[in-house]
């Protein structure tokens, strides 16, 4: 009952993405922040984020609402991307070395106690020299 009516109420709305949940997170963050240095501006900036992300996700307005997603993945997947491979990079430290190409820079690994090996790169079949 209280599901349906839900269903039918956020029925034509954009709903939730990861914009929303970043926006909500911020928040919870900034509020945190703000709580534990007595710094009160700092709530009504949480505040600020709390509402916006409700704003977008109650709006009708989904061609506008996308717009903003997509604005933020340009800069959201990179930032994303970066994050992970330095998980990644940290997790595997004792097994494989990562480095960069020298030409185009793609994030390349090798297996580590190889001593000198020659490493080419697959996005640009530039060859090179790497200590492992």
């Amino acid at each position: 009952m209280f599901f349906e009516k839900l269903r039918r109420f956020m029925y034509g709305r954009y709903g939730t993405d990861t914009l929303n949940l970043v926006l909500l997170v911020a928040g919870l963050v900034i509020a945190f922040i703000g709580q534990f240095t007595r710094f009160w501006p700092l709530t009504i900036v949480a505040y600020i984020f709390y509402i916006y992300a409700i704003f977008r996700m109650l709006s009708r307005n989904i061609p506008q609402r996308q717009k903003e997603y997509y604005s933020f993945l340009k800069v959201w997947t990179p930032l994303q991307k970066w994050f992970r491979i330095r998980v990644a990079a940290f997790r595997e430290r004792k097994q494989y070395k990562y480095f960069k190409c020298p030409n185009c820079h793609q994030q390349l690994r090798a297996p580590r106690g190889r001593g000198k090996i020659v490493v080419t790169c697959q996005r640009c079949h530039k060859q090179f020299n790497q200590k492992t």
